[in-house]
């Protein structure tokens, strides 16, 4: 078994009715001529397949299985069925994607899946970008949901204009619809459980029942600003927090000069949203740094005592690690 490093994960790319090609300009990604992609999985885990390790035929789902608490951390709790325990993607709403909702973990579980936690890292907005998270308030919720598969619900979400930068959280049970013309990172919960509540028209399956029974529908609770975002915090480091929830923390580093960074015991993941750079780590010589740019994920196993990024010119990088049971973040 060879030991464990830090890895670059390749991507999955997955057409949709709503996406574009805008992950070319914002990310420099090579898209297939003619496709409109909606989504990119950087970092997955699913039973229909799992993140391949670049440069190998080793995937995800084998390092777990051959050494799942080295690449975990201690005590870090697995996703649904043994598998790791976050997704990663990006998403370009080039049009807007289906009003929708995700169970929590309990509510889930009857679909053989793990609850849906997420959070959207803006990375663009055109003119027209929209986002919508939740009700407005003062909506009747017996209206809402007499409504909520019918046109005449769109004037009962609560919508804003996203700007880049903007970090979203949307918790299980928040209805909510990205786009038109917003492209974003998002950090998730494994889990592909989806529930479409209206679709804008189009002829694609919803599903009301489920998605009612999930949706939180208290605006007061759900949408209580003008643009409901999270503020960052600064690090003592020199990053920002974006968010730390139950299931994830998201960080960001927008590096200019070499910094290093410890994974204190529990795996980290490293994604380019910007510039590119060099993810080194002690090694003993035995295995050459990792040159990283715009768009790539790394993987940085809990065994790994601390990772060096060094940036050529700039490096702008997003962060995850799980939240762990001892409540370090």
């Amino acid at each position: 078994m060879p030991p464990l490093r830090p890895f670059l994960l390749e991507r999955k790319l997955l057409p949709k009715v709503w996406g574009g090609r805008a992950l070319e300009q914002v990310l420099g990604m090579s898209l297939p001529a003619g496709e409109a992609i909606g989504e990119t999985w950087e970092l997955f885990d699913r039973p229909e397949g799992s993140s391949r390790i670049r440069g190998s035929e080793r995937t995800l789902a084998d390092l777990l299985r051959d050494d799942g608490e080295r690449v975990l951390g201690r005590g870090v709790a697995r996703a649904h069925g043994g598998r790791f325990p976050l997704l990663l993607k990006f998403i370009d709403a080039r049009e807007a994607l289906s009003v929708q909702v995700h169970p929590n973990d309990e509510q889930a579980r009857s679909e053989g899946d793990s609850g849906k936690d997420e959070a959207w890292l803006v990375l663009h907005a055109g003119p027209g970008g929209r986002i919508i998270r939740g009700v407005r308030p003062g909506i009747d919720d017996a209206l809402f949901r007499a409504s909520a598969h019918t046109a005449a619900v769109e004037s009962m979400l609560w919508s804003f204009s996203p700007r880049p930068g903007d970090t979203i959280h949307v918790p299980p049970g928040t209805v909510h619809a990205i786009g038109p013309d917003v492209v974003v990172f998002e950090v998730q919960q494994n889990s592909d459980v989806t529930y479409r509540l209206y679709d804008w028209g189009r002829a694609r399956e919803v599903h009301v029942q489920k998605a009612l029974a999930v949706a939180s529908t208290d605006g007061g609770r759900v949408a209580v600003a003008d643009r409901p975002v999270v503020e960052s915090e600064a690090l003592t480091d020199g990053g920002r927090q974006l968010l730390s929830t139950a299931h994830f923390r998201l960080r960001r580093y927008d590096l200019q000069r070499p910094f290093t960074l410890p994974t204190d015991g529990a795996f980290l993941t490293l994604t380019v949203l910007a510039g590119r750079g060099i993810v080194g780590w002690r090694s003993g010589d035995s295995d050459t740094p990792l040159p990283v740019g715009a768009g790539d994920t790394v993987l940085v196993p809990a065994c790994i005592e601390s990772v060096y990024l060094s940036p050529i010119g700039r490096l702008d990088v997003a962060v995850c690690n799980p939240t762990t049971p001892a409540g370090r973040s």
